[in-house]
């Protein structure tokens, strides 16, 4: 689709409406003109015929053929006049003159003008009988009216009006073209001084939008447009200082919530390390006993290694939360890293739960992933379907594709989650687990996220929770 400026929309507006209103106006014109001119042209053959009627009564009804023919003749020096046809009342011909000139019937124009013989006339003289005859039938019966002595007809060429509303066309054509020419240059004036100042306006409107708060425009005038253009000068500086108050504030802001995520980091972190520590400070007193029993000993040792494994832990996922490493995309299988996650997924030896675990994995093409990342993303979520089960409950994972993405749905028969706790899941250090750190679904939407897909929640039917990963194929 053709974009028009507001100038070329100007400039054609502005060009079609001299088009348009020199078009009606040549047509009222020309349709005017004609009008008068063939009734004028009318009504100075219905002179002429007339005329010639009157001085041909006499030798008419004296059938005087030379009189007539000279009469005639006298009517064909008119340019206009192609053809002269003088009848008696039997339609024998007495006078036929003709120019050699080829006309269309279009171009002709004929008028037919009997000549009467009033009652009158037939009472009196030869020489009195002139004052009687009547080229213009009265007003009766064919009686009343009198005898018929004869036809005139006179055919007329109307290559004169054409020729004259030729000429009255061209000139029109000449004018329109003239002010079609001067309307457009003064369109073209008038776009310049008063749609440019506009299209900067609306250019320099576009490049604050795109951030480019320094934008000034130098137009000067003293009309309503340089109003407009000191307007948005005033307006830009205002939007501008805006930004920097807001940009302050921001820093303001973002320092206070970086101070308090670090507070609230460290209160975690020190929540966290406590408890372990306190655990392998204990141990090491026992153990520092000399009288300490043997299987004491190994138990404590025992305590000590948990306790490290569990600091490690911590330790991994707080780096992993703090510091996310950029995804090393590679060719990968995700059916495969679904099935090695699986099969490495151990539950706690302590723990009394029966958990099995189901694969529903479709045809996936190979995508371009960081395996390493995305292992640990679904070691999380199957971690934290664990945890829902209480006792005895099922894990599924099912894999299709979802056009256009790739669909890794993790599912499991536990606890589910409350409405009121669904939007923090995803939140870092918010837990319902007395004994987790709450990072883990926190480092799983990070994983996502780089890799440029989503990470949804739902319920799984019959109870429980599903977590949906959606990658672009």
């Amino acid at each position: 689709m053709i974009n028009w400026g507001l100038n070329i929309k100007f400039i054609f507006m502005t060009v079609f409406l001299i088009v348009f209103i020199s078009l009606m106006f040549s047509i009222i014109l020309v349709y005017q003109s004609r009008k008068a001119l063939l009734y004028e042209f009318s009504k100075r053959g219905q002179s002429l015929v007339q005329n010639l009627a009157l001085n041909a009564e006499l030798p008419l009804l004296l059938e005087n053929k030379a009189t007539l023919s000279s009469l005639a003749q006298n009517l064909m020096r008119e340019n206009d006049v192609q053809r002269v046809r003088i009848v008696n009342e039997v339609n024998s011909v007495l006078v036929d003159i003709t120019k050699n000139r080829k006309l269309w019937s279009w171009q002709e124009e004929r008028i037919t003008y009997p000549v009467y013989l009033t009652p009158e006339a037939e009472k009196t003289t030869s020489e009195d009988m002139s004052l009687f005859l009547s080229s213009t039938p009265p007003e009766g019966t064919g009686q009343a009216r009198g005898q018929l002595i004869g036809t005139i007809e006179v055919i007329f060429s109307r290559e004169g009006i054409i020729a004259t509303l030729n000429r009255i066309r061209w000139w029109i054509f000449f004018s329109a073209t003239i002010a079609t020419v001067i309307g457009g240059l003064g369109a073209l004036y008038f776009s310049y001084t008063l749609i440019r100042p506009i299209q900067k306006l609306a250019r320099a409107t576009s490049s604050i939008a795109r951030g480019n708060w320094e934008e000034r425009l130098d137009e000067s005038r003293d009309d309503e447009l340089g109003a407009l253009t000191e307007s948005f000068n005033i307006m830009a500086s205002s939007l501008e200082k805006k930004k920097q108050e807001l940009e302050s504030t921001y820093r303001e802001l973002a320092q206070k919530e970086r101070m308090a995520e670090i507070g609230k980091f460290s209160m975690m972190i020190a929540h966290e390390l406590k408890n372990p520590i306190g655990i392998i400070k204990g141990s090491v007193d026992i153990l520092s006993k000399r009288d300490t029993e043997r299987t004491i000993k190994q138990t404590m040792l025992g305590y000590i290694q948990d306790e490290i494994k569990r600091l490690n832990r911590l330790i991994d996922d707080f780096l992993s939360f703090a510091r996310p490493q950029p995804p090393q995309k590679a060719t990968c299988d995700i059916n495969r890293v679904i099935e090695r996650v699986a099969a490495h997924f151990m539950i706690p030896e302590n723990s009394s739960k029966q958990i099995t675990i189901h694969q529903e994995l479709g045809t996936l093409p190979l995508v371009k992933i960081d395996e390493h990342q995305l292992y640990q993303a679904l070691l999380n979520l199957l971690t934290n379907a664990a945890q829902a089960i209480e006792q005895r409950g099922a894990i599924y994972f099912k894999t299709d594709l979802f056009k256009p993405w790739l669909r890794i749905q993790v599912s499991d028969t536990g606890m589910g989650i409350p409405d009121t706790d669904r939007a923090k899941v995803f939140d870092p250090f918010f837990t319902t687990n007395a004994t987790g750190t709450g990072l883990g679904l926190s480092i799983v939407k990070k994983i996502v996220d780089n890799h440029g897909g989503q990470v949804q929640l739902s319920d799984y039917p019959g109870g429980g929770a599903t977590f949906t990963i959606l990658l672009p194929v």
